[in-house]
Formats: structure tokens, C-alpha cells, sequence
């Protein structure tokens, strides 16, 4: 099987050779159709077929190319497949008729005023950036065809090791360039079900009835399956940290936010117990997974959300009922502040998450300060210079976050001052902490909290989750 499918139009056959060359001095395997598929060949299946079998999808990108069925038909097959896309431009294009799965990718440029050798080496350091990945997914995605293509029989179904290499594949890759396919979810997802069967021999028997009133097919049409596929890929897009039971404090030393805005004194808490919180912020990928497939609703401004552009970056815009909703759906709930604080300050309590004495910078946090300014969000993974001690980003600046702390007076480590989750005790017009500022609003320090009211849904204010050790 090749490694690379070429996808070029006939008219651009010159560049396409001249590119094929080239992978060939450097013994890259490709696939391209150079004088047409035998007529006893079913053409539009071996074009299927070396698609399927290839690690990545390269496309010669021309006029011709984006006005030829042929060629939209093999990207929407590498599309369907999750193959890794890497599109190339020998010739000048108008760029609003390029098709859409294609426009977030980085082009290679190929032009007159492009150096050859130059984008020829972009090309090669892209072919071999995360190919042990590239490997995985391909075979995987080969197996879970095999398996759909065979009425998705129980025979095909990962075991053993196969199975647990896929889930930890899966896990790790879930963000990178090609993204597990919703294919592979589900393969996995039902390979797991079956493990699950044979070791609970009640599981199995209900799932086998199951498959023998409605059929597997239609099993997974269900929206219950659809719904925990749609959780397992929201999961694999963020880690939970642990954060182990210990002391930990609460407050401010500052008497200008004591005195003047009735912030509370810095107290200690002897004992926090553990909990566990999102390395990440909630993105718009994760919560919209919940839009489609759960119970949560749009954002209130949902402008920003339903933009496929910035798919990696917090959802904001979200009131603290529909931040609550989501963590629920993941069987998780919103932290509350003390244990926000905690996770801010690291297990030695520093000033910022990144250190004692270190004011904020643009490395370290997307957030106002001095003479930076920023201008608006940021991936939630990036600024990988500030994340704490135990490996959370983007606890300051970003995205400010949801807590489920009542403001109330006086203030102090009190359980009773937390919501417990439950819609029927939400009171949207009490104030609750928000922390950790925003790339808008700026704080001083970690132990100052903005008290906001509960309906309230802002353009820098997003959430994370948490959950409880059991």
C-alpha cells in the first residue's frame, strides 16, 4: 500500500510529475493515476481503495483541480477517511472557490515567486511530522472499514492488545492532524462493549438480545450510542488532573481589595480534599459536541461558536447554568473556587501558576498587563509557559472561568456557599465567583474573584470542569 495518494488534474500532469520525482529520489511511497485505471478495474472503488490505504491526502491544487468532480470527489473521500490533507499550489488560485475542508490547512506554495528546493523541503518536513501517528490511523481506519464493510460482525472487533493501543492511541492523537474519524470512534467504542461482554457475561447477554431485536446497524443509529460517541470524543480533547487532598489558602494580603471591596483576608484551609480539574479550558469542539449530541444549549451570542475556524478555542458566551450542563453531560461539575485557587497556586501555593515573584507576561498568560494588550482569545492550549506546577494552562488570562461559589457575606471556606448543581436550587440572579480574569479584564493577583451573576454570558468568560475523587 502507498504511503501518499496524489491527487492532481490531468491538465497540471507536468508540476504533478515533476512533484512525483521527488518523492521518488527520497523513496516515498505514493499512489497516482498516471494513464487511467484498466477498464476491467472498478475505476471510482481502486480510487476509494488507494485512498483509504494511504497515510496522507496530497493535493496539487489548481484551477482545473477545483473545478474537476473527479478531484472534490477523492478530497471528500479523504475527508470521510480523516486522512491527513496536505494541500500544494503550483499556480496562482482564486482562493473563495477553494472547497472548505481544505482552507484551515497551511498551503505549500509552488508559485514563480517561491523557491523550489525551499517549499520542496516544507513539503518533506510535513510528509514525516507525526508519522508513527499517521501509521496508526491508517491502519486503524483500514480494520474499521474492513468491519463496516463486513455488516460490522463482532469477529472484526479489536481484542486484547489491538484494543488497548487504539484507545490509547486515540486518547493521545485525539487533537492532532488527521483527527480519529467518527468511524474509528464508534470501532473502538463497540470493541470496547465487546471486551466489556466477555467479562460480564450479564452485559453480554443484554447487548446480544439487543443485536438480535434491532440489528447492530441500527443499535448504533441510536441516539444513546451517538450520544456516547460524541462524549468519548469530547473526553480524548481534555485530561482531567488530579490534585491530591492538603492544606491550602484562600484570600488576598492586599487591605486595599480587603477594605475598600470587602474581598476576604487571606485564610488557610488545614485540609482541601482531592479533587480533580480539566487541564483545559472547555472549547468550542467539546461543548458543541454537547450541543449536537447532549443536552446543552447554543451559547447565548453564539456568533463566535459557530465559527469551524476556531473550533480550539474556549467556549465563551455561556451562562453559568449551561457551563453546569456540560460538565454533568461528561458526569463531571464545575470546580468551586477553593479548589480553582488550589489548582492555581500549585501544591506550594505560589503567587501565579508559573511562580513566586513572575509577573504576568504574553508567554505566560493572554491576559492585560502593562503595555500588552491582547485582542482576543487564544487556543486552549497555548501559552504553555504559564501552566502550573501540576501541567493546567490557562488558569490567568484567556478565558475568565465559572466557579460554583456563592458571593456571599462574610466570606470563608464554607461548603454551604457552593451550588450544588441541581437545577431545581440555580438562582441565576445570585452572584458567584469567576476567577483568573481574561484576555479583556486583567487581575492583580490569583485570589481575586470578580462576583458575577449567574445569567450573565461575556465574550471572555468560559469555564473548565472538575469532578470528585472517588
Amino acid at each position: 500500500m502507498a504511503r501518499i495518494f496524489v491527487s492532481y488534474s490531468r491538465k497540471n500532469i507536468d508540476f504533478c510529475k515533476q512533484l512525483t520525482d521527488e518523492l521518488q529520489k527520497r523513496d516515498l511511497d505514493f499512489w497516482v493515476d498516471w494513464e487511467g485505471i484498466p477498464p476491467t478495474v472498478d475505476w471510482m472503488k481502486e480510487i476509494e481503495k488507494g485512498i483509504e490505504e494511504a497515510d496522507t491526502f496530497l493535493a496539487i491544487v489548481t484551477p482545473e483541480w477545483i473545478t474537476s468532480k473527479v478531484c472534490i470527489d477523492e478530497l471528500d473521500i479523504a475527508v470521510k477517511n480523516g486522512k491527513r490533507l496536505i494541500p500544494v499550489v503550483p499556480y496562482d488560485i482564486v482562493w473563495d472557490t477553494v472547497p472548505p475542508a481544505l482552507a484551515q490547512f497551511n498551503f505549500i506554495f509552488f508559485t514563480e515567486k517561491f523557491d523550489f528546493k525551499t517549499q520542496l523541503d516544507k513539503l518533506f518536513t510535513a510528509l514525516d511530522t507525526d508519522y508513527d501517528w499517521l501509521k496508526t490511523h491508517r491502519r486503524l481506519q483500514v480494520k474499521a472499514l474492513e468491519w463496516e464493510r463486513s455488516n460490522k460482525e463482532n469477529g472484526y472487533l479489536l481484542r486484547g492488545k489491538d484494543l488497548e493501543e487504539a484507545e490509547r492511541e486515540i486518547s493521545i492523537n485525539a487533537n492532532k492532524n488527521p483527527h480519529p474519524t467518527d468511524l474509528q470512534f464508534e470501532y473502538v467504542l463497540l470493541s470496547q462493549q465487546g471486551a466489556t461482554r466477555q467479562r460480564r457475561i450479564t452485559t453480554g447477554v443484554l447487548l446480544f438480545i439487543i443485536f438480535m431485536l434491532v440489528g447492530i446497524s441500527a443499535y448504533f443509529a441510536t441516539p444513546r450510542i451517538q450520544e456516547a460517541i460524541a462524549k468519548n470524543r469530547a473526553r480524548a480533547y481534555g485530561e482531567m488532573v488530579p490534585i491530591p487532598a492538603g492544606p491550602s489558602i484562600f484570600g488576598t494580603e492586599n487591605t486595599v481589595y480587603i477594605e475598600d471591596f470587602n474581598f476576604p483576608q487571606r485564610q488557610a484551609i488545614p485540609l482541601l480534599p482531592a479533587f480533580e480539574i480539566g487541564k483545559y479550558e472547555i472549547s468550542n469542539y467539546q461543548y458543541g459536541q454537547c450541543v449536537e449530541y447532549g443536552d446543552c444549549t447554543v451559547p447565548v451570542v453564539p456568533t463566535d461558536f459557530k465559527d469551524e475556524m476556531i473550533l480550539d478555542l474556549p467556549v465563551v458566551n455561556v451562562t453559568l447554568f449551561q457551563a453546569n450542563t456540560y460538565c454533568q453531560w461528561m458526569g463531571q461539575r464545575l470546580p468551586n473556587q477553593f479548589e480553582w485557587e488550589r489548582a492555581a497556586r500549585g501544591p506550594d501555593l505560589y503567587e501565579w501558576p508559573w511562580g513566586n515573584g513572575q509577573e504576568p507576561t504574553p508567554e505566560t498568560a493572554n491576559m492585560a498587563w502593562e503595555e500588552y494588550s491582547p485582542t482576543g482569545l487564544q487556543p486552549v492550549k497555548s501559552n504553555p509557559a504559564g501552566i502550573s506546577p501540576e501541567g493546567i494552562f490557562n488558569l490567568i488570562g484567556n478565558a475568565a472561568e465559572w466557579t460554583s461559589s456563592l458571593i456571599v457575606s462574610p466570606i470563608a471556606y464554607e461548603p454551604s456557599q457552593i451550588w450544588d448543581g441541581s437545577p431545581e436550587t440555580f438562582n441565576g440572579t445570585k452572584t458567584y465567583a469567576k476567577r483568573g480574569g481574561g484576555w479583556s479584564i486583567n487581575i492583580d493577583e490569583v485570589g481575586l474573584y470578580d462576583p458575577t451573576l449567574g445569567l450573565s454570558a461575556r465574550t471572555d468568560l468560559g469555564f473548565r470542569c472538575a469532578m470528585d475523587v472517588k
